[in-house]
């Protein structure tokens, strides 16, 4: 998972429900807290009717209500009753449905798009005059300005932003038992990368007696490329970055015609992985750990989460995985990939129609900063207290015998949570290896601020764009030509208007002055 792995929120969801972050301080007092513990009672359960919130968004359901220890103490804590549904597929037609129908959810998700569309068509409540009711939307808990920005437009806060995951998860990796074995140190630079990969090929690090090994593997062009061209200063190709507070297009800047010279060069001494554009799943792991490549771009907990050494162990015990730290390019930059400000899983809206029922926007909201912060995250990240976790010297420590009934968590994590602090509760024994990439240096892009503009077609425009970048890093196409390509991605593909709307957005949002 890559900070630009934008992607839908039931893959995010599904996946980092093995990976995340959030603790908060448990209340004290003397009234019974519905997650088990001792603490104030939420204001609203002195209410007299529960108030019905209908919730709608894309990815699985909750499981059966009896398997659910998480739904019932929601709706115990804020007096509601959630009816919490999900579209496992054609969500966005479902909800344009009910929108269309004059029954649309209390509160649901949007991407970006969507958020624009309907912010056009008048369909959003803005939340701004609401927020000072509630408590949770803080810094500390990941609501920083940068990220509430991702839910506004034209000035207005329509909508809450799922919480990002940690901006770099994957790293290059390497095979510490064959760097010992042929005397050469973990590589900081591409160069030494490169005498690495080419030592892998040429030197029989496994010992066969065969050149049959692979330098690099990856998954993909950007799963294996990305860490590359951000070495040298730059964002993968089709990214919109800030330079000289001016928006500018990552496949038109010099570094990456330097970094496709690289790139080709590596290729052409049979360093990378032949097969790594057809890489998919866990294909470019199984290499590596079935001892064919000794370099793999991977995201560490498919290299150090519990299953995956198991695997690894059973192939072969002996060898050893080093995680590498970002390579210092020929420029003295140094970076490990790029991340995308503007991205995000989810954001959550409220219905404008629902203006009219003030009491359940008030309800919709303190719901949303409830599962944010303080006990009701620690419900929705941990369970409940003294069964699924304890206490302990202010820390937050797992009972173990009681996980299992945890696995739909995240599910219930509606606006994520504080993603290293969850990790380093959930899975402490991989804290270096998170710890290690959440420090990493990366390249801020800015592309997911702004929305298609309108005349183009984004997947023609990509679909061209990967086919020629493709020929020029195999030489298929000699880089005298790369001015060429940029001229046909404007003039046919309408970069200057992506680049014009991107510039247009990160202005009104205050990002470039």
């Amino acid at each position: 998972m890559k900070p630009k792995l934008t992607g839908m929120l039931a893959v995010s969801l599904s996946f980092t429900m093995l990976f995340s972050a959030c603790s908060g301080a448990k209340s004290s007092g003397e009234s019974p807290s519905p997650s088990g513990g001792t603490g104030q009672a939420s204001p609203s359960a002195a209410s007299k009717e529960p108030i019905t919130v209908n919730l709608f968004r894309s990815g699985q359901g909750l499981p059966a209500p009896d398997q659910d220890i998480i739904l019932p103490r929601l709706n115990e804590a804020l007096n509601m009753k959630l009816n919490y549904k999900t579209a496992p597929t054609e969500y966005e037609q479902q909800l344009t449905v009910q929108i269309a129908g004059g029954t649309p959810p209390d509160v649901f998700s949007v991407t970006k798009e969507q958020m624009y569309q309907f912010v056009q068509q008048g369909l959003l409540l803005d939340l701004a005059p609401y927020l000072s009711d509630t408590k949770n939307f803080t810094e500390e808990n990941g609501f920083t300005k940068m990220h509430m920005l991702k839910g506004v437009v034209d000035g207005k806060q329509y909508a809450i932003p799922y919480r990002p995951l940690i901006p770099v998860q994957t790293t290059f990796w390497v095979r510490q038992d064959w760097l010992d074995k042929l005397g050469l140190k973990a590589p900081k630079t591409l160069d030494e990368l490169k005498a690495v990969a080419k030592a892998f090929v040429e030197q029989d690090p496994d010992g066969n007696g065969k050149k049959d090994t692979i330098g690099i593997t990856g998954n993909g062009f950007k799963g294996t490329l990305s860490p590359v061209f951000a070495a040298f200063g730059v964002a993968e190709p089709g990214q919109m970055m800030i330079r000289d507070n001016k928006v500018v297009y990552s496949t038109e800047l010099p570094e990456t015609r330097e970094a496709i010279a690289y790139i080709n060069g590596m290729l052409s001494e049979n360093l990378i992985d032949p097969e790594f554009l057809t890489n998919n799943s866990l294909m470019h792991q199984e290499k590596a750990f079935t001892g064919k490549a000794g370099i793999i771009y991977a995201h560490w907990a498919h290299i150090k989460r519990g299953d995956m050494v198991e695997k690894m162990n059973a192939i072969n015990p002996n060898q050893v995985w080093t995680q590498l730290d970002a390579m210092i390019g020929p420029n003295g930059q140094k970076f490990a990939d790029y991340y995308d400000e503007g991205a995000a899983n989810a954001r959550w809206v409220i219905p404008k129609s629902l203006e009219k029922q003030p009491e359940k926007v008030k309800k919709v909201l303190e719901y949303l900063d409830y599962v944010s912060g303080g006990e009701g995250q620690l419900l929705v990240n941990y369970g409940i207290e003294g069964r699924n976790y304890k206490m302990e010297n202010g820390k937050i420590v797992l009972v173990p015998e009681n996980q299992t009934e945890m696995g739909h968590a995240s599910i219930h994590q509606t606006t994520g949570r504080v993603e290293l602090d969850y990790l380093n509760t959930k899975f402490p024994d991989l804290a270096p290896y998170f710890n290690f990439t959440n420090e990493l240096p990366v390249i801020s892009v800015y592309g997911n601020f702004a929305t298609v503009p309108s005349g183009v077609n984004p997947a023609d425009k990509l679909k061209y764009e990967e086919e020629e970048l493709v020929k020029f890093i195999y030489g298929r196409r000699p880089l005298s030509e790369l001015d060429a390509f940029i001229k046909t991605l404007r003039n046919t593909y309408g970069l200057d208007k992506y680049i014009d709307e991107t510039t247009k957005a990160v202005k009104d949002l205050g990002i470039l002055k």
